[in-house]
């Protein structure tokens, strides 16, 4: 558990003149000091004691062996006895619900809480239980930004050691994000997805999903989990699809947003010797380059590449919704034109990055090549698709593609895509090969 100390600094008034230091006797030097009490500052011990009913750890059940597979958090939002947590904390329930159960453990004490998956929104990573007992002591959902700088509380069970409070602080919004996130400077660790970050006051700010470490914690949102709680209450059980069915959904809109969000954007180029290729097309991609040095090797090959950096979390071995390409121009003054031909085929032949699933989430790629003329340029383009077995109409796309004008220089891309319909996938891909181009 985390302490937080508050450190007094004590001292004396100024005397009206000048006086000689005392000096202490030796038996005053040998008393001891009385160490400073380690106590919660009064407004954090309060606020904890206040809401932490609140609070409530998940736990998913594997129904075979009866015992918990994960754990995580939720904080409680309505008296009807609906809570807040993350998808990615009950996604078990949701694709294996024959295999998997969830129930929460009240603060309160007594016996784990048997929970209902209500509803979910996977892009957000979001979800909302229910235990059928409602509860007297719940979160309102407001949704204030608190001015940058604000000391925040996050709350949840980390490894499993009980109900925490952590103070951090409110540093925004995380610009240019593919899915929104709140940057938060505190201490989130595994268990506390789930729980509730808020202020002093007790008004919450985010909903704990990541961390990088090292103070770095990331929030979803409050109007996310609000937008999501509003849903919940007002759908009807007996109209509400499969969940499963309603993920799929949420991810089709989703691609379908990204797809004409990047369609609508111009396609900048940029500069990789005397080619150019797409540079940062959206402003969610963060891109970076490097040239590695080494004299004792007859060629160079710069790398510039472009990625989301974000996903979505769909289970423990498949994810979705990313962005990515890289780009690698060769060149050589020392190589001929056989050997280079034969670097340039390597490179070509490596495996491209993809997005991580397992063969239970997808289907092996089917790959077709061509060579196609992009405005002068001849170009060796391969494109792969690889379905999705649960949902139904999305795919992986990796595209590769090679210029073949010169003989001892030449520029390699691949283009990853993951959950797109075919459709978009193909005319995003088409877009992409044309910032390609050369200069004589």
């Amino acid at each position: 558990m985390f302490v937080l100390l508050l450190v007094a600094v004590l001292g004396q008034a100024p005397s009206a003149a000048p006086s000689e230091p005392d000096v202490p006797s030796p038996a005053e030097s040998e008393q001891p000091v009385a160490p400073v009490p380690a106590v919660l500052p009064p407004a954090t011990h309060e606020l904890f004691q206040r809401i932490q009913n609140r609070v409530a750890q998940v736990r998913i059940i594997e129904r075979r062996s009866g015992t918990r597979s994960s754990i995580g958090s939720a904080f409680f939002v309505s008296a009807q006895g609906h809570a807040i947590t993350n998808y990615h904390v009950i996604s078990d329930v949701v694709l294996h619900p024959e295999d998997y159960t969830a129930e929460l453990v009240l603060r309160s004490g007594g016996e784990p809480v048997p929970a209902k998956l209500v509803d979910v929104d996977v892009v957000h990573d979001l979800a909302v239980i229910r235990m059928d007992a409602g509860v007297k002591d719940f979160f309102p959902l407001e949704d204030r930004e608190p001015p940058q700088g604000t000391r925040l509380f996050a709350m949840g069970n980390p490894h499993d050691l009980g109900t925490t409070i952590v103070e951090g602080t409110y540093n925004g919004f995380i610009q240019d994000s593919l899915y929104e996130r709140v940057h938060f400077s505190g201490a989130i660790n595994p268990g506390m997805s789930g729980g509730p970050t808020l202020t002093g006051q007790g008004t919450v700010v985010g909903v704990n999903v990541a961390t990088m470490g090292n103070q770095l914690g990331f929030l979803v949102p409050v109007k996310r989990a609000s937008a999501l709680l509003a849903r919940a209450l007002a759908a009807k059980a007996e109209e509400a699809p499969p969940l499963v069915e309603s993920v799929r959904a949420q991810l089709l809109e989703n691609q379908q947003r990204l797809t004409e969000q990047m369609l609508a954007a111009a396609l900048p180029k940029h500069r990789l010797g005397s080619y150019h290729v797409p540079g940062r097309w959206i402003p969610f991609l963060k891109c970076w380059g490097d040239t590695p040095h080494e004299p004792e090797v007859p060629y160079t090959v710069t790398n510039y590449q472009c990625s989301s950096e974000e996903d979505i979390y769909l289970s423990s071995r498949h994810r979705t919704g990313v962005v990515a390409f890289l780009h690698q121009q060769a060149s050589s003054q020392k190589l001929g034109a056989l050997r280079f031909s034969a670097l340039y085929s390597a490179l070509f032949s490596q495996d491209p990055d993809t997005v991580e699933a397992s063969r239970e989430d997808v289907t092996n790629f089917r790959c077709t090549t061509e060579f196609v003329d992009v405005e002068g340029l001849p170009v060796r383009a391969a494109m792969c698709l690889r379905a999705y077995k649960r949902f139904p109409g999305l795919y992986d796309l990796v595209l590769r593609a090679a210029a073949l004008n010169a003989s001892t220089s030449g520029v390699d891309t691949s283009l990853t895509l993951g959950g797109f319909t075919a459709d978009n996938a193909r005319k995003l891909a088409r877009r992409y090969l044309e910032g390609l181009s050369w200069t004589k």
